[in-house]
Order: C-alpha cells, then sequence, then structure tokens
C-alpha cells in the first residue's frame, strides 16, 4: 500500500499539465498577434516578448511612414524650397538621381527603395534637350537609351554611397550618391553654373551649413557627385554637383505607442543610418529624445569602450550614422547591463543583430527573406505601433503562464504538505492511492486551462 501511496505523491508533486497548458496558451495567443499584424516564428519568444523592456528600432518605415519626397535641394550653392526641379538646375544633378538609381517608375506602378523613388519623381519633372520623347518613356528610360550604364559598385553601409559608371557621346561619367559627408570628402571640385571649380574650404562650409539646416527639418539629406572620363569606378577627386533633401512623415501612431512604451517602463532607442540631426528632429517629434546630448554618432560608438559605452547606453536614446556591426554592439551590451532586448530590422545586414537580440522583429512589407529567417517575429505592416501591441499582449501570456504555474504548483503542493504532516504525527494516510490520481487529474486540467 505504501508503495502504491509513494508512487501516486511522486505523479502528485510534478505538474504533468503544465507543458500542455504552456502550449495551449502560447498556441492561443500566437493566433491573437495574427489579428495584430504579428507573425510568431518562434513559439517560445511569445513569452519572452512579455519581459522586453527595451526596444530597439530603425527609424525609416518603421517610426515613420518610409513615403519619401524631396522638398528642398541644394544646387549652385543655393538652396530651393521646391518639390520641382528649377529651370536653371544643373543636368548632371538630374542625371545622377534618375541614373545612380536601382528604382523603376512604370506608369502607375512604382518599384524600389523609397529614397531612390523619391529621387525618380523629382527627377521626373525635369526635361531638357528634347527628352520628353514622344513614346511616354519616363526619364531615367530617356536618359538610360542615351547613357547606357556600363560599371557599377552598390551601395554598401560601410562606404555609404552608390556609384554607376555611364557611357556618353563625350565619354564616360560616373556620379555618386550618399551620405553628404562623404562624398563631400571625397570631391576637390564643385560645378556652378555649369563651370567646375575648386572646391574651397568656403564651399565646403557652405555645403555643411545645408546639411545642417536640411537635417534639423527632419530631412533626410542625400549628396550627388559626378567623375567623367573613366571607365573604372574611382570613388575619388569628384565634381561636388547638390544635395537633395526628402521628408519622410512621422507615423502618427508611433508617438502613442511611444508613450504608451513609457507607462509600462519599455524604453525605446532610435538606431538609424541617417545624419544626428535628422535622427535628432524626428525622435524630438516622437517623444524619444529631449536633448542632443541623448544622441551619438558612429563614430562616436567605435571610439568608445565597451565600459563607457554601457554607461551612455543609459542615458541615449538615438543612435545615428550606425553600420549593422554597431548595432550588434548595441544588442550585446544591451543584454550585458541586465536588459531584455528587442531589435527591428530589414535587410540583409541586420541578421546578427536580431540573431543577438533577446527578440528579434523582422519586417514583412520591406523585409528581406534572410532578416525574417533571422527574427523571432515578424511585422506585416511595418508599423512600430504594431511592437507595441504584441508587447502588451506578450505581457498579458506571461502573467496567465505566471497564475498557472502558482495554481499547479500549490494545489500539488498542497498534497504532499498533507500526506507528510500526517506521516510525521503518526496518522493513517488521509488520502489514498485513488484519492490522489483524481486530485491530481482534476486541478492539473480543467481548472488550469481556465486559467
Amino acid at each position: 500500500e505504501m508503495l502504491i501511496t509513494a508512487i501516486s505523491l511522486a505523479v502528485a508533486a510534478v505538474p504533468e499539465g503544465l507543458p500542455a497548458i504552456v502550449t495551449i496558451v502560447l498556441a492561443l495567443s500566437v493566433s491573437k498577434m495574427v489579428r495584430v499584424n504579428t507573425i510568431v516564428r518562434k513559439l517560445p519568444s511569445v513569452e519572452t516578448l512579455g519581459a522586453v523592456n527595451v526596444v530597439c528600432s530603425d527609424k525609416t518605415g518603421t517610426l515613420t511612414q518610409n513615403k519619401m519626397t524631396v522638398t528642398r535641394y541644394f544646387v549652385n550653392q543655393n538652396v530651393y524650397k521646391s518639390s520641382q526641379p528649377a529651370p536653371n538646375m544643373p543636368e548632371e544633378f538630374v542625371e545622377g538621381m534618375a541614373l545612380c538609381n536601382d528604382a523603376v517608375i512604370t506608369g502607375k506602378e512604382e518599384l524600389g527603395d523609397p529614397t531612390e523613388l523619391a529621387l525618380l519623381r523629382f527627377a521626373q519633372g525635369y526635361r531638357s534637350r528634347g527628352e520628353a520623347s514622344s513614346d511616354g518613356r519616363s526619364q531615367k528610360e530617356s536618359l538610360e537609351s542615351r547613357m547606357p550604364r556600363v560599371n557599377e559598385k552598390a551601395f554598401d553601409s560601410q562606404r555609404k554611397m552608390m556609384t554607376t559608371v555611364h557611357q556618353s557621346t563625350q565619354g564616360f561619367k560616373a556620379y555618386t550618391k550618399g551620405a553628404p559627408e562623404v562624398i563631400l570628402g571625397r570631391c576637390s571640385k564643385i560645378l556652378i553654373n555649369g563651370k567646375v571649380q575648386s572646391l574651397t574650404d568656403s564651399h565646403r562650409r557652405q555645403i555643411r551649413q545645408a546639411v545642417d539646416d536640411f537635417s534639423a527639418q527632419a530631412l533626410r539629406v542625400l549628396a550627388v557627385a559626378v567623375r567623367k572620363g573613366e571607365k573604372e569606378v574611382k570613388e575619388q577627386d569628384m565634381t561636388f554637383v547638390g544635395l537633395a533633401g526628402m521628408i519622410d512623415p512621422v507615423r502618427p501612431e508611433a508617438k502613442a505607442a511611444g508613450e504608451r512604451f513609457k507607462e509600462a517602463s519599455v524604453r525605446t532607442i532610435m538606431i538609424t543610418g541617417d545624419h544626428i540631426d535628422t535622427a535628432f528632429a524626428i525622435a524630438r517629434e516622437l517623444g524619444i529624445a529631449k536633448k542632443m546630448d541623448e544622441c551619438m554618432t558612429g563614430e562616436e560608438l567605435e571610439k568608445a569602450s565597451d565600459a563607457q559605452l554601457k554607461e551612455k547606453l543609459k542615458r541615449t536614446s538615438v543612435f545615428a550614422r550606425v553600420s549593422p556591426e554597431h548595432k550588434v554592439r548595441i544588442v550585446k551590451l544591451l543584454k550585458e547591463t541586465g536588459n531584455i532586448a528587442a531589435m527591428t530590422g530589414d535587410g540583409v545586414n541586420d541578421a546578427p543583430s536580431l540573431r543577438m537580440a533577446d527578440i528579434g522583429i523582422a519586417m514583412g512589407v520591406t523585409g528581406t527573406d534572410v532578416a525574417k529567417n533571422a527574427a523571432d517575429m515578424i511585422l506585416t505592416d511595418d508599423n512600430f505601433a504594431t511592437i507595441e501591441k504584441a508587447i502588451e499582449e506578450g505581457r498579458s501570456i506571461y502573467e496567465n503562464i505566471r497564475k498557472t504555474v502558482l495554481f499547479l504548483l500549490s494545489s500539488n503542493f498542497g498534497e504532499i504538505i498533507t500526506m507528510f504532516t500526517a506521516v510525521i504525527l503518526g496518522m493513517a494516510s488521509p488520502l489514498k492511492a485513488s484519492h490522489i490520481l483524481w486530485v491530481n487529474l482534476i486541478t492539473d486540467s480543467l481548472p488550469a486551462l481556465a486559467l
């Protein structure tokens, strides 16, 4: 009899229903998350989501709408506040926008990166030398028919620029577009009113001032440069042509989501490749940062030691001009300081940081397959507010699992204490083996499921 009772007690001590209950809770929650535009790829990550206290988010497309429009530009050492090209604009500026570009606009269909599409739409408004062809071709198609691409060097996050080489009637022309500070550092000449001049310190100051002014108004800034005469890609000794400033409106729901995060003790960190002034302007609008002291560039990040960066992470909410390696380091140090970090990403280069984070969140619309495969969750609408809904759901799941575990352990513990006390006092066993198994069967199933 004691052997049977002992076996029954051993059965009672183990909450057999727990694995089933947890699996059911997670499965139900995954189906709920689909309704708030979140696809969960790994079931255990649903529970981890409830413990997240830091969300590292990309800016473009997640916090903003990713609907770029050129609203200002800087050519001939003058600023123009318009979304249409001026009649006296250098042809090289429009050619650089249209030719050093992998996006495509055919009729009403637009394919490609939103930044490149914005440049194409802007270039579409410029016509000269009979380029408004009668066959209805776009500006880009018209230019490419006259100046076919013969060489290229694609954009990458290290160089922060892209170059394409084209064959024209005057020989080879190489157009480069990218981060203004990088392009400016590789230019030795400047195009002003159709004439190529030496790039002086005065010119550089004017250009940097224009970049700062554009960035302070939350504009994304790209520079265009040209180099003539060689088929090989040589991103040195170029001629500076101009700057394009693009507005990317903030998502209205992102600010409200950020406020709810603060109330729930979840910190938001913006990580972007944009200029620090642009990043700060957006962060201030969203309530992520209030002072420039809360911002840090990739260059400063590289110079800081791990100990210094851990200290700065406590008060830094915006990281600008960062590379994928910087993202991995930020997430790694956040985890080392005891945080549960979520990380968003969409590109191939974001895969390491998505894997490093406690929860990797990929973009469903703009995200690459590599990013999606590396992530634990996918946002089907690329919206920051969706992360807030997912974390809210994760926290309720966490609470449900906690309640269930406490209930199962307390009921099982009650049986063991009852039997143990009876034995200590020399009393007869108050529960038979069948009683123990019956109580265990009842408490480990329906009541736990109800919770």
